[in-house]
């Protein structure tokens, strides 16, 4: 099982449920020796469209007040423990324009991950659950090794993330030369810039699909972690905990075997960036 998880999320961000304690409590049970809490920040709106905020955003974030008043408080009491070592952090998108946020966000916790959940490029809002082909992948890409040099985030959430909804310029669902090339770039800017990639046990809880292309998950995609395999690139497991129960259930256990298929860097626990 995992020693220690860095991807957890509680009840504030609206599609999850358990508080920091509960998190805590079941992280000490599973003999963890560290836990970070990793709920999603709060996201400037201005960048988008109202309905594609309400798309992107609505009820998957906690507010600027319940961060302040309610999580950061719980992280903190949670911190008191002798049994395990508790982390404050934070999941976010990355937008350049908003860089200045980011930094900010950086200087109130532990540690952020890099979520490339949505990015903006000439006024139009991408999804990679929604709107991801040859063209949009590459944007992706761009955005994400800008992300990842700015130093602020120590974990590169779910980096295959863009397989979900991927389509190529005939419309199939496969892992082709655009895929190929955009991913290599990811795991070279990775190794550049520290930065951990993450194999996602929530993909495999959610995304197995049998395509006439491909049967098996759509994230994590084996193809992307083929292309880590033999490489320095660091690799830790992420529960991507939803409930205090995924911090060691048997999708984890099957992480924990996806990973062992290729010849990675794995780490048990993650060096937080300092700033």
């Amino acid at each position: 099982m995992l020693k220690a998880n860095y991807h957890t999320h509680t009840e504030l961000c609206g599609h999850a449920v358990g508080n920091v304690k509960d998190y805590v409590d079941m992280a000490i049970k599973l003999g963890f020796k560290e836990i970070g809490i990793s709920d999603h920040a709060h996201t400037p709106i201005s960048f988008m469209s109202a309905f594609d905020y309400e798309r992107n955003v609505l009820g998957q974030i906690m507010t600027d007040e319940e961060f302040e008043n309610v999580y950061v408080p719980q992280v903190i009491e949670a911190k008191k423990h002798n049994d395990i070592k508790v982390f404050l952090g934070l999941e976010t998108e990355y937008l350049p324009e908003y860089h200045d946020y980011f930094e900010n966000l950086r200087k109130k916790v532990d540690y952020l991950v890099l979520g490339m959940h949505f990015f903006n490029h000439n006024n139009k809002t991408y999804s990679t659950y929604d709107d991801i082909d040859s063209n949009s992948l590459k944007i992706y890409t761009d955005i994400a090794i800008k992300a990842m040099s700015t130093g602020l985030y120590s974990i590169f959430a779910h980096p295959d993330l863009f397989m979900y909804s991927y389509h190529s310029i005939k419309g199939d669902r496969v892992f082709d030369e655009t895929c190929i090339e955009c991913s290599k770039k990811i795991i070279d800017a990775a190794i550049k810039y520290d930065m951990y990639l993450e194999i996602n046990a929530n993909g495999i809880q959610n995304t197995f699909r049998d395509f006439p292309e491909y049967k098996n998950y759509l994230y994590p995609r084996e193809e992307f972690w083929e292309l880590v395999s033999g490489s320095n690139a660091k690799v830790v497991i992420g529960a991507d905990a939803h409930k205090p129960e995924a911090l060691g259930n048997d999708i984890v256990e099957k992480a924990i075997s996806f990973s062992k298929k290729f010849k990675l860097n794995l780490c048990d626990f993650v060096k937080l960036k300092n700033i």
